[in-house]
């Protein structure tokens, strides 16, 4: 459930630029008021006119209008997410892959490249994608490669690119990096194997 007090707190006050941790479903949404709140003010619109900050109920109080957002995306999944560094990712259990080793076919490969591809000139091979997503020197093409699989990519296939190609943590995380993605589902998704480094 969403904690309004802390929501409201994290919009007057947010916190640091640069301060690395895994930010709250609050502190999300508050900073996306704070940007649709910018913006107004950039393209000189009334925020009042759309309920926007402390001028509606959200941030304001319920003596304001009714904030309202498009239902259809979580409003803490609006604004791009950095994914934290990759030291985070360094820890063992994050460099151990599954056990068994790269597999001999690639069929989650082959589907997201059908799904996530078509259309791309001289699209790769299973192998060649395998390859990309291991590489810790990918070219510019291969990056763009890895934008297109990572950009739209559905979360449970990004669980499927652990167990069934058997990359590490730190394999995927160097990937989402690489391709310079900023998607929240797979930033968030990409968190929950985070570690702070002083902690390891």
């Amino acid at each position: 459930m969403l904690d309004i007090a802390r929501l409201r707190h994290a919009f007057f006050h947010p916190p640091p630029d640069g301060e690395r941790r895994l930010p709250t479903r609050e502190e999300h949404i508050a900073r996306r008021e704070r940007r649709a709140l910018d913006a107004c003010h950039h393209d000189g619109s009334d925020p009042r006119a759309f309920a926007i900050g402390e001028h509606g109920s959200l941030i304001g109080g319920p003596d304001k209008p009714l904030s309202f957002s498009n239902l259809d995306c979580p409003p803490e999944y609006r604004a791009g997410r950095v994914p934290l560094p990759l030291s985070w990712f360094t820890h063992p259990s994050a460099r151990t892959p599954p056990p068994g080793g790269p597999p001999e076919d690639h069929p989650v490969l082959d589907a997201l490249i059908g799904d996530h591809l078509a259309g791309y000139p001289d699209r790769p091979t299973a192998l060649d994608l395998a390859r990309i997503l291991r590489s810790a020197a990918p070219t510019e093409r291969e990056r763009s490669i890895l934008y297109h699989i990572l950009g739209c990519i559905r979360p449970w296939d990004l669980t499927r690119l652990l167990s069934r190609e058997r990359l590490s943590v730190y394999e995927l995380a160097r990937a989402i990096h690489f391709s310079g993605i900023r998607r929240p589902q797979v930033v968030d998704w990409l968190h929950m194997f985070a570690a702070r480094p002083s902690a390891q």
